[in-house]
């Protein structure tokens, strides 16, 4: 039982590392400590692995909280000051609110399943202004070309039924040289699909420069995480004709 005991503790220690402190490690590391944790287990039966799978809930729970550590900070240090305007993707119940500089001028709130009372309350106690827009994320966003200082997703790429066209819909309405910045789980089936769409869509090619992204967060096992930004190019020839035309909007306003 007290060897048993000890391997229950190693194992959950590992699987917390692999939360905490792959990042920052290398993925070969990373991948060495997995087969600690196999080693461990090794003659012991099922404990072990039921104290991994109680150790993966601890780590995912590490992970949630680190990452919105991280996206407040993505969000404070890539939307500019005094944005005008911003849009974000699968706003929820507002949580990122609290995170935008201060001097923003309008956040739009995109969401299938948005909670308008919600999402007053807690943008007045953020001293932000908003409007929500109760919406499939793939639809268009209804703001006009070229008027946005930044786009924010927040696992909205990995909710949305076509990854690409909501990459396209934000391109449009992105100023040249404008971030979309992006927080998104890797973990699920979806995951492929939305580095697809950031790294080699023809959305991502026409539109942004290359995504920039923290390959330790993306190559995190078990918990792949996607933490980074792609920015809009700067517009061509064409595009300064057509916008000097009048911009166009993508759906209804708002």
């Amino acid at each position: 039982l007290a060897a048993a005991a000890a391997a229950v503790a190693a194992a959950q220690q590992l699987v917390l590392q692999l939360a905490c402190a792959a990042p920052a490690l290398a993925l070969e590391d990373a991948m060495n400590q997995q087969q600690q944790l196999f080693e461990v287990s090794e003659g012991f039966g099922l404990l072990p692995v039921l104290s991994v799978l109680g150790g993966f809930a601890l780590a995912k729970t590490a992970v949630y909280w680190r990452v919105q550590f991280i996206t407040a900070a993505m969000i404070a240090k890539h939307v500019p000051l005094r944005a005008n305007r911003v849009l974000e993707y699968g706003v929820g119940q507002g949580r990122n609110l609290y995170y935008y500089p201060k001097g923003t001028g309008m956040v739009v709130g995109l969401d299938p399943d948005a909670k308008e009372d919600l999402l007053i309350q807690v943008s007045v106690a953020a001293a932000l202004r908003f409007v929500s827009r109760v919406q499939p994320l793939e639809a268009p966003n209804g703001q006009l070309d070229g008027s946005l200082d930044a786009v924010v997703c927040t696992g909205a790429l990995g909710r949305c039924a076509d990854p690409e066209a909501m990459l396209r819909e934000a391109g449009r309405a992105l100023k040249p040289g404008a971030p979309l910045i992006f927080v998104e789980d890797m973990s699920g089936s979806t995951g492929p699909a939305v580095f697809e769409a950031l790294k080699s869509s023809s959305a991502a090619r026409e539109l942004f420069e290359p995504a920039q992204y923290d390959e330790g967060w993306a190559t995190l096992p078990l918990l792949p995480v996607a933490i980074g930004t792609v920015v809009r190019k700067k517009a061509s020839a064409e595009e300064q004709r057509q916008s000097e035309g009048g911009g166009k909007k993508g759906g209804a306003g708002g």
